[in-house]
C-alpha cells in the first residue's frame, strides 16, 4: 500500500511539470507566483473546528458543545471569490441519544485580492449538551445534560492587507496561485465577531431523566468583539510543488456584550465591556501542483480574556486540525458568467494584472 501510494504521488508530481508547460498562459509577470485564478477550484475540507461555550449555570462552569466531532465543507474558488458550504455530518444514533442532536449551518465567503485579504463567516448550532455534566449530576446517568433548543448565531469578518506582493495569501487560502519562490509578509488587520445565544430556558437531563424541564431563571447574551492584529505569514517552497507554511497574529482587542437575565419577576439588560490580548499561531504543509493540491494545517489560540457569571465564553476549538484535497477545472460558463458580471459592474474587483 505504501509503495503504491509513493508511485502514485511521483506520478502526480511528474504530471504536474507536463501541465505545466500547458498553463504557461496563467503565469503572471511574478517569479514567486503563479496565477490560476481563471481556472475553477473544487476543494473538500474536514476539520475539527467546533466553538465551544462556556457559560455559569448555578454556580458551575458549564461547558457546552455542539454533539459534532468532525466538519465537513465543499470550498469554491474563481478569481476573487471563493466561497465555503458546510456539509452536516451525521452522528449515530448512541451519540444522539448521550448527548442530543445539533443543527448546524455554516457559510463562508472570502475576497481574496492582490494585497486585500477579507473574511466573512456565518455560524448558526442549534442543539447543545453540557460536556462537564458530571459536576451537576455525578455518575448516576451515562447521558449529558442538554440543552436541545439553546442556538447560537456567530458572524466572523476580517480584513488584512500584504505588504510583499511576492507573497501569494491565495496559494494559502483558496490556492488559486502557486507559490513557487519561498516568501513571507506582514499582514496588518482588523477582526469583528458578532455573537448571540439564546433558547438556555429549556433543559435535558438534569435529574438524571430524558424529560424536559422549563426554567425559572436563565440568561440569555449578545456582542460584539473587535481586534486589531498584526500578523506575519511566511510560505517554504520545499521542491516543485511542495511547500510549508506558518504563521503568528498577535492581536487587542475589546469586547461588548449584553446578558439578558431573565426570571419570574420580569427581564433585566446589563451591559459590559472587557479588553483582551490574544495570540493565535499555526503551520501546514501540502502539495500545490497545476491541476491536483491537497494538504493539511493546524491552529491554535492563547488568550487572556476574563471569564464572570455574567459573560458568555466563545471557546474556539484548541488543536485544531484540518486536511482538504482539491482539483482544478476549467472554468465552466455558469461561474465565469456571473463572476465576470460583478467585475463589470464593480470595476474595483477586477485583478490587477
Amino acid at each position: 500500500m505504501a509503495i503504491a501510494l509513493l508511485l502514485n504521488i511521483y506520478t502526480v508530481s511528474a504530471q504536474e511539470k507536463v501541465d505545466s508547460l500547458e498553463t504557461s498562459n496563467d503565469t503572471i509577470p511574478n517569479s514567486y507566483i503563479i496565477d490560476f485564478k481563471t481556472r475553477f477550484n473544487v476543494k473538500l475540507e474536514v476539520s475539527n473546528e467546533i466553538a465551544s461555550f462556556n457559560i455559569i449555570e448555578n454556580g458551575i462552569e458549564a461547558n457546552l458543545k455542539p454533539s459534532l466531532n468532525l466538519r465537513y465543507g465543499v470550498v469554491f474558488s474563481y478569481k476573487f471569490l471563493s466561497i465555503r458550504i458546510g456539509i452536516r455530518p451525521k452522528i449515530s444514533d448512541s451519540e444522539k441519544e448521550e448527548k442530543g442532536d445539533t443543527d448546524t449551518f455554516r457559510l463562508k465567503l472570502q475576497l481574496l485580492f492582490d494585497h486585500w485579504n477579507h473574511v466573512i463567516e456565518y455560524n448558526n448550532y442549534r442543539g447543545f449538551y453540557v460536556d462537564n455534566s458530571t459536576q451537576y449530576m455525578g455518575n448516576q446517568n451515562n447521558n449529558y445534560i442538554q440543552f436541545p433548543g439553546l442556538t447560537t448565531h456567530v458572524l466572523f469578518g476580517s480584513s488584512v492587507y500584504k505588504f510583499n506582493k511576492n507573497y501569494s495569501m491565495r496559494a494559502i487560502q483558496s490556492q488559486t496561485e502557486i507559490q513557487k519562490k519561498s516568501a513571507g509578509s506582514f499582514m496588518p488587520g482588523i477582526s469583528y465577531n458578532f455573537y448571540s445565544i439564546s433558547g438556555t430556558d429549556k433543559i435535558k437531563n438534569l435529574d438524571g431523566d430524558d424529560e424536559i424541564t422549563y426554567r425559572d431563571y436563565y440568561n440569555e447574551y449578545e456582542g460584539i468583539n473587535l481586534s486589531l492584529q498584526l500578523g506575519y505569514y511566511y510560505t517554504f517552497v520545499l521542491k516543485d510543488y511542495w511547500f510549508a507554511n506558518a504563521f503568528g497574529i498577535p492581536a487587542a482587542g475589546v469586547d461588548f456584550y449584553t446578558t439578558h437575565i431573565n426570571s419570574p419577576e420580569g427581564k433585566t439588560d446589563r451591559s459590559y465591556s472587557d479588553s483582551f490580548l490574544t495570540f493565535s499561531y499555526g503551520f501546514g504543509g501540502g502539495y500545490n501542483g497545476n491541476k491536483i493540491f491537497f494538504g493539511a494545517n493546524y491552529k491554535n489560540r492563547f488568550t487572556n480574556e476574563k471569564f464572570t457569571s455574567s459573560r458568555l465564553h466563545i471557546i474556539p476549538t484548541k488543536h485544531e486540525f484540518s486536511v482538504y484535497f482539491g482539483y482544478r477545472f476549467k472554468a465552466p460558463k455558469t461561474v465565469t458568467k456571473p463572476v465576470d458580471l460583478i467585475e463589470e459592474k464593480v470595476p474595483i474587483l477586477k485583478d490587477d494584472h
